[in-house]
């Protein structure tokens, strides 16, 4: 089913108003690159849609405030969320999703819960937001466009791209890796092998 078109102006109109005018650009830069990618890959592009708009409504919330959110919906937050809370944003999304725009798809919320850490179990929407929110057209490094031209022909394969250089650049900073990111380049990495991509 189409989106309503109303809904995606209420959510347009509540993330301008919450978030920085760069990280809305962001936002609207993964919309696009989303639905382009779930349009070559068969994903539903409606779902790619609501994920990508509200992957980062959360973002801009201090770390007291993800961490009271996260007691108020009954999420207990990890050692590494609460050294980094801004770790929860994407866990703290879909509440946020559900509360102000009555979204209640559970496929779109796990997407946004996993956009920042990867999963080790990780469907087709959840891999796509993961590398749409990498290589969306604003971002400035240089992997961006090598990562979006490679999401084109093998949307797995840039999604382990994506995670080594995230692991990459937060080791080069000296920060805690969490867990998760750590399983789930470990899954895809033995997912490929054992499927003869590796």
């Amino acid at each position: 089913m189409a989106n309503d078109p109303d809904q995606i102006e209420r959510i347009e109109t509540y993330l301008r108003e919450q978030l920085s005018p760069a990280r809305y650009r962001h936002v609207i830069g993964v919309r696009e690159t989303a639905v382009a990618l779930a349009k070559q890959h068969g994903i539903d592009a409606d779902q790619s849609e609501l994920a990508a708009l509200l992957h980062d409504c959360a973002k801009e919330c201090t770390g007291d405030e993800l961490l009271s959110m996260a007691r108020r919906n009954g999420l207990e937050a990890d050692e590494y969320e609460q050294q980094t809370p801004g770790l929860l944003h994407g866990k703290m999304a879909p509440f946020i999703a559900a509360e102000q725009f009555g979204v209640d798809d559970e496929i779109v919320f796990e997407a946004m819960r996993c956009h920042s850490t990867g999963a080790a179990e990780m469907g087709p929407l959840d891999q796509l937001l993961f590398v749409a929110d990498f290589c969306e057209p604003n971002r400035p490094y240089t992997a961006a466009l090598d990562v979006l031209e490679l999401a084109e022909r093998d949307l797995e394969a840039a999604v382990l791209d994506v995670m080594q250089f995230k692991l990459r650049k937060t080791m080069l900073k000296k920060q805690p890796v969490h867990p998760d990111s750590f399983h789930a380049y470990n899954a895809l990495l033995n997912k490929r092998r054992r499927a003869g991509n590796g």
